[in-house]
């Protein structure tokens, strides 16, 4: 199939009407830069509509829109000097945000929609057409407009590159025109840029063409995500290794690297765990010295949260070009990498800090110490600080937006990464999710690639609501779902009825928006091990992650690994874009953070308990990957006990799979409904474990589970 993209220009706030004048095959054309309001009601209207804007006061009979006879409002503006501005739809008397536009700026303490009315003597780069196919052969076709004043192209300047490689023959100097046709790419992402200057020296917004080879539609959730936390996973480079003085092992540098992660890549650890997303620590460069953190003790930046110099790499990860590396590597395995994204703060170290203090940039006379007294965690999350030497940052101003939304952007394609984890998303106002997701939308729009967003905000169990409303088409594809993280935990982990976390689970298919790719998981970076708790090693000191009495180096409570195959059967085979964080599947233990981001252990440092679990986590990933019902299929609880969870999930094309989770000391048979496409399915499945066999039979489908056991049933491979 073709993907094939036909683009006059870019879905953007406004209707700017930069098609080329006297556009032809013979001649270089000139962009016209007339700016146009659309405004299209979901309802037909009986009255006029307006636009308030800040050019004219934020009048709100200032400026009447015309209706163009189908129901839709337009107007244009005129005379405006080039820069951005805030507006609103006037609409019987009520202010409306424009639906259509990703973007909003802030003015005087109230959001507006973001109008940008460019400087029109600028060039423009449109791209005309984009096609690519499975089998490798691109078709680009790019047009340079030139800028109102005439000054003509800078030929020098004016270059189309694919993946780093200059292809000067694609410039046709008489029509302004830029063609690539390639046959035969490789399997895996490649990029076109287009850059150009006009003889005067004014640069025109570059185009960046990110995209695929590959043989079918990559979906997020057809393989888990793994977090790889860069200096905790593996150390392949001991000469960038440095541990700041006088500061605990625990909560220092350990040596991980991205050349550490680029090995395993290589050696196919994460194939084999079916993983097709790989999520790695924040690679800007963190502060050198230590500081106090959690519990009064020092700490060194080796989390990656402390970001203290933008568009560079943490030096003890690696270079750009190892960071890079990394990237190609997973590409080249049809493998997503998305990078943690802090735009919450920054460390006191950083030039942001340092330059922009004293303007709107920070919360500053406003931001507390998050949590201290009269600073609720939850009251101040916009305005609090984490902590004295990380200044909060002001998502309303339109510099800062604007800047940090460019780095996002520029590591995006200098590292070559599919999409982002955000940080801390409840402490930061939406537009830094929106303007972030408008961006990248506009690639997709140029190309069809996609990017993931996924937000953290930490919740309670009863914190739906609160993690919604940053889900949608225009910010956040999901979020890390803590609302079932604790109900897993309390089933799974402390032995509570299953009943707990199907209850859940029901919660959130009635509670989220249909296309949500939030994603499960049973541990992470600010939790203890799932494995601990499951062996119950947190009780008095052992929850203490400074306390000699914290869990030991590994555990052998055989219950315990019982316990951690129940969850990852349930967190592997839910809907979404279910986590692993690294080292859950090998067991490996820990109190809470920092003691809960141990050393990586792989092969024969493993004992016959991890290698196990470490098994049973690959046959899961594995089965996922080759079943899509795993993957998008509905799901449907059919029993549910104590220690006893029947589930399925099913395609309407009739694919399944039906899930079993017995926790109990006796073998079980149970009758159960399949439902929906399975339910007038006579289809012969097979346990992936043990290789017993399921036949469906409607309302009489029998279902056995071996006591302490989990089943996996597919159809039978023809």
């Amino acid at each position: 199939m073709t993907r094939s993209r036909l683009v006059r220009s870019l879905a953007a706030p406004v209707l700017l009407l930069s098609a080329a004048c006297g556009d032809s095959e013979d001649s270089i054309p000139l962009r016209k830069c007339e700016v146009v309001l659309t405004y299209a009601p979901q309802q037909s209207l009986s009255g006029p509509v307006y636009v308030a804007g800040e050019w004219n006061g934020f009048a709100t009979t200032g400026l009447r829109m015309e209706e163009r006879g189908d129901g839709v409002f337009t107007a244009r503006l005129e005379g405006l000097e080039p820069r951005d501005y805030g507006y609103r739809f006037v609409v019987a008397k009520q202010e409306v945000m424009d639906p259509q536009n990703p973007y909003s700026r802030w003015v005087r303490a109230e959001e507006y929609s973001k109008l940008t009315v460019p400087d029109c003597r600028r060039p423009v780069l449109e791209l005309r057409r984009f096609a690519v196919t499975p089998e490798g052969a691109l078709d680009v076709e790019v047009a340079y407009l030139d800028g109102t004043d005439e000054a003509g192209p800078d030929w020098d300047k004016v270059l189309l590159s694919l993946d780093g490689s200059p292809v000067p023959e694609a410039r046709e100097r008489g029509t302004g025109r830029l063609r690539l046709r390639r046959e035969g790419l490789a399997k895996g992402k490649h990029h076109v840029k287009v850059v150009a200057m006009d003889a005067t020296g004014r640069v025109a917004d570059p185009l960046y063409l990110p995209f695929w080879v590959e043989s079918e539609r990559f979906r997020w959730e057809a393989g888990p995500m793994y977090f790889a936390f860069t200096d905790r996973f593996r150390n392949a480079r001991p000469e960038n290794d440095g541990p700041v003085a006088d500061v605990d092992p625990i909560a220092n540098y350990a040596g991980g690297d991205f050349a550490g992660i680029t090995e395993k890549l290589e050696e196919g650890y994460f194939d084999a765990l079916g993983v097709r997303t790989l999520w790695i620590s924040p690679v800007d460069q963190n502060p050198e010295g230590r500081f106090i953190g959690t519990g009064g003790k020092y700490y060194s930046g080796y989390h990656g949260y402390w970001p203290s110099q933008p568009r560079t790499t943490q030096r003890r990860f690696g270079s750009l070009e190892e960071l890079r590396a990394l990237t190609s590597a997973a590409h080249r395995r049809g493998i997503r990498v998305i990078a943690d994204l802090v735009l919450n703060h920054v460390h006191q170290e950083h030039p942001y800090w340092t330059a922009h203090r004293a303007e709107d940039w920070f919360n500053t006379a406003a931001s507390c110490v998050c949590g201290t007294q009269d600073c609720d965690w939850e009251e101040k999350r916009l305005t609090c600080k984490f902590t004295d030497y990380l200044p909060d940052f002001n998502w309303r101003s339109a510099d800062m937006v604007d800047q940090f939304t460019s780095d996002a952007l520029w590591w995006l394609e200098a590292a070559d990464f599919d999409g982002f984890r955000l940080d801390a998303v409840k402490h930061m106002d939406q537009v830094a999710g929106r303007t972030l997701r408008g961006r990248l939308r506009d690639i997709t729009a140029m190309t069809g690639t996609e990017f993931y967003l996924v937000g953290e905000t930490y919740v309670g169990a009863d914190g739906r609501a609160q993690i919604a409303r940053y889900i949608g088409p225009r910010e956040l594809d999901g979020q890390f779902d803590f609302p079932l993280y604790w109900p897993l935990r309390e089933s799974f982990a402390d032995g509570q009825g299953l009943e707990r976390v199907d209850q859940a689970v029901r919660e959130n298919e009635v509670f989220y928006a249909p296309g949500t790719l939030n994603s499960p998981f049973l541990g992470n970076h600010d939790v203890a091990r799932f494995i601990s708790q499951a062996a119950k090693q947190l009780g008095g000191s052992g929850g203490d992650p400074w306390s000699n009495a914290r869990p030991p180096a590994t555990v052998t409570d055989e219950a315990a690994f019982d316990k951690a195959r129940y969850a990852f059967a349930f967190v592997l085979t839910q809907p979404g874009v279910p986590l692993i964080y690294y080292g859950d599947e090998v067991g490996l233990p820990g109190a809470g953070d920092p003691d809960n981001r141990r050393l990586m252990r792989f092969g024969s440092t493993l004992t016959p308990l991890e290698s196990r679990l470490l098994t049973t986590v690959q046959t899961l990933g594995q089965t996922r990957l080759a079943h899509p019902a795993l993957q998008s299929g509905a799901r449907h609880t059919l029993r549910v006990e104590k220690d006893l969870y029947v589930f399925q999930r099913s395609l309407p094309g009739g694919q399944g799979a039906i899930i079993a989770i017995n926790r109990g000391e006796l073998e079980r048979a149970v009758v159960v409904e399949p439902l929906g496409s399975l339910a007038a399915s006579r289809a012969t499945y097979d346990d992936v474990f043990s290789g017993g066999t399921l036949q469906l039979a409607g309302m009489e489908t029998l279902v056995r589970i071996s006591p302490r056991s989990v089943a996996v049933y597919v159809p039978r491979a023809n």
